[in-house]
């Protein structure tokens, strides 16, 4: 029982003894782990919180990028050969004591002029000089990246994941990303507005003298489509009277004429389109000089003929003069005063002129009508007259006769008012019985041949 006892005491005793020397040993790792983690702690980097001991491949998307280091330097030399952005360099401040039983040695944090002149060892070199670098041992605030994604300060069998280093970032100072904003709206440009006003041209010439008692000039208008307007959309105005189209020579082209007045004559033009816009020209000033110096513009020939009556050609082809503006009922009627002939006619020169019948002593006394053209002429029930041997003319021989005129070999089916003359035009005058179906010009599409 006793010596139960005495190894019990005995027991406890080692215990007792142990339990300190355990507590202590206990205490030392502690302490010693402490002071290592300080040593770590303090030392500086050049991009602010992020630890010497992460990959900085981590970081090149979150705006820090560096330049590679130069192949072959196993030294651990630095070469930054491109800095994109540098954060400013934080003070830093040693960690508090906590433990005050053992002394712990402390390092000073750099002065503000020694960082000042650390951070400019690292400014961008194209051609860095290795013979001056420090020993890599020696530096604690500067970060080497290398393009190969090793950490050339890591020991061997140091592992550290290049995955996620956003558990090294506590601290680090992220530049704030702008939120993006839309670029502005441009202010549209007004487009210039579409001219949709008519043209209008003319062969006028503001200031021309004319020698001449009249002036004939033409006028042609257009919608801004490009589409002709009629006369009825042209206005114009002669001395403050208004004038009307005497003809169209051409497709769109309307022909008028100002018996001119003794100084200046004023003449308006103006067109307006079917949406009601107006385009007015200039107002044109024409002088009236002296009718004898007037000069031809031109010749055509004019011949007359009366096949359909059996008298063949009146007049044979006879080349007549023609001045500036001339209308062809000028230039006949001059023909046929000066062939002798006396004329009955509707309307006048300047406008609605019809050749309605020509004489002269004896002129139809031999006509008669040839036999085969009789018989198209029963055939079609044409109704048969009486005629004047003295003239020529309208319901003559029939109630379906009258003179038409072709130029250059073709009918023209307008006025002779209406038509204005050109150099070198073939002008025939012929007498039809039957609407022109007896002279190759049937105005019902009914020809019979051409006598």
């Amino acid at each position: 029982m006793k010596k139960e006892n005495r190894r019990k005491r005995w027991k406890n005793r080692i215990w007792t003894g142990f339990l300190p020397l355990a507590f202590l040993a206990f205490f030392l790792m502690v302490l010693f782990t402490g002071i290592r983690q300080e040593k770590q702690e303090i030392q500086t980097d050049p991009i602010q919180g992020i630890i010497a001991d992460s990959s900085l491949k981590g970081y090149l998307g979150k705006g820090y990028a560096y330049g590679g280091q130069e192949e072959g330097n196993s030294e651990g030399e630095q070469d930054f050969t491109q800095q994109a952005q540098t954060l400013p360099e934080p003070t830093v401040t040693p960690p508090e004591e906590k433990i005050t039983s053992t002394p712990v040695p402390t390092v000073e944090p750099a002065k503000p002029e020694e960082e000042k002149k650390e951070n400019t060892d690292i400014t961008p070199s194209l051609a860095p000089d290795t013979s001056s670098q420090p020993d890599p041992d020696s530096q604690t605030n500067t970060v080497v990246y290398n393009p190969s994604g090793e950490d050339d300060n890591k020991t061997p069998g140091e592992n550290a994941s290049d995955g996620n280093d956003d558990r090294n970032q506590n601290g680090a100072q992220v530049p704030v990303t702008p939120a993006p904003t839309a670029a502005p709206t441009p202010t549209p440009v007004p487009e210039e507005p579409v001219n949709q006003y008519p043209t209008v041209a003319t062969d006028l010439t503001d200031g021309e003298t004319v020698n001449a008692s009249y002036r004939t000039f033409y006028v042609q208008a257009k919608d801004w489509y490009g589409n002709s307007l009629s006369a009825s959309a042209i206005q114009v105005t002669g001395n403050g009277q208004h004038l009307s189209s005497r003809g169209e020579p051409s497709q769109g082209i309307f022909a008028y004429r100002l018996d001119l007045a003794e100084g200046a004559n004023i003449i308006e033009i103006s067109a307006t389109d079917e949406e009601g816009r107006c385009t007015t020209l200039p107002v044109f000033t024409i002088y009236k000089g002296s009718e004898e110096d007037q000069q031809p513009a031109g010749s055509v020939t004019i011949s007359i003929e009366a096949g359909t009556i059996g008298l063949g050609t009146i007049v044979p082809a006879t080349s007549v003069e023609f001045y500036q503006g001339e209308q062809l009922s000028s230039v006949l009627l001059r023909f046929l005063q000066a062939q002798g002939f006396d004329w009955r006619n509707d309307g006048d020169v300047a406008g609605g002129f019809y050749l309605k019948a020509i004489g002269r002593g004896g002129i139809a006394a031999g006509a008669a009508i040839p036999q085969d053209l009789m018989d198209h002429l029963v055939a079609a029930n044409c109704q048969l007259s009486q005629h004047d041997a003295n003239w020529i003319g309208e319901f003559d021989f029939t109630m379906e006769s009258g003179w038409l005129y072709f130029v250059n070999g073709e009918y023209m089916n307008v006025g002779m008012s209406s038509y204005f003359p050109a150099d070198g035009d073939e002008i025939r005058l012929r007498f039809s019985l039957y609407s022109g179906a007896d002279v190759g010009a049937g105005q019902s599409g009914e020809t019979w041949g051409d006598w």
